[in-house]
């Protein structure tokens, strides 16, 4: 099971170096490099700088859901990371900062230090990629915005993979799960947050966004967070 661990993760993380989700504008995800693991981060399959303090957790699963323990390493071409042991889920949370729309396009500032500003959002992702298929698939790790394996077995190709999207640990309905097609129709979670995604071969992304109205803060109008799953089907 560790070595076929150890094939997905180089197959999972290899592809996960040039695709994403498309119906995401920007996200963050883990991809395999030099002995460990590096964070991108980037928009229709373009990897984009950033400043590392964005990266603000990364954390390793084993099969049964143990954390594991992590080593990060910031470079001057992002943040890097080894894991003791052998992962079996991957989870990341980078915090993009404050965006403000404003009368000559959006800049990555508060609202009230943007010149011109229309509207600010605070801007967080979340990322899971699933390397193994196990108990730890199908357990939340405790991301404010997560995208839930309701089964700890690996799907199929032409399986449907039930899901729950949880926000603040709690069932999200009426959440609208996207895959990298854009002219794919969204799958929608239940009054439980439930949903059924359909497999296909090959590397899945998903992705959800999640907005929540920011009362009496200067700096932005809303909370925007997102986030993606993504797996390797055989």
């Amino acid at each position: 099971m560790k070595q076929l661990i150890r094939t997905l993760s180089l197959s999972i993380l290899a592809s996960a170096a040039v695709a994403l989700p498309a119906a995401q504008a920007h996200d963050a995800w883990p991809v395999a490099q030099e002995g460990g693991y590096a964070v991108v981060y980037g928009h229709q399959g373009k990897q984009e700088n950033y400043v590392n303090d964005k990266v603000r957790q990364v954390s390793a699963f084993d099969l049964q859901g143990q954390a594991l323990q992590t080593a990060r390493q910031d470079t001057d071409k992002g943040v890097r990371f080894t894991v003791q042991g052998d992962p079996a889920v991957l989870t990341l949370e980078f915090d993009n900062g404050y965006w403000s729309k404003t009368t000559k396009g959006s800049v990555n500032l508060p609202k009230n230090e943007a010149e011109g500003a229309l509207s600010g959002a605070h801007v967080v992702k979340f990322s899971k990629t699933v390397l193994g298929f196990s108990p730890a698939a199908a357990t939340a790790h405790g991301q404010r915005l997560e995208i839930l394996p309701l089964s700890a077995q690996a799907p199929k190709a032409g399986d449907a993979l039930p899901v729950q999207v949880l926000w603040d640990g709690k069932p999200l309905p009426n959440a609208r799960l996207m895959r990298g097609h854009d002219d794919e129709k969204p799958v929608s979670t239940d009054a439980q947050g439930k949903a059924s995604l359909p497999v296909e071969s090959g590397r899945q992304a998903w992705s959800i966004v999640h907005k929540q109205a920011l009362q009496g803060d200067p700096k932005a109008d809303e909370y925007s967070a997102s986030a993606n799953l993504i797996f390797q089907v055989q």
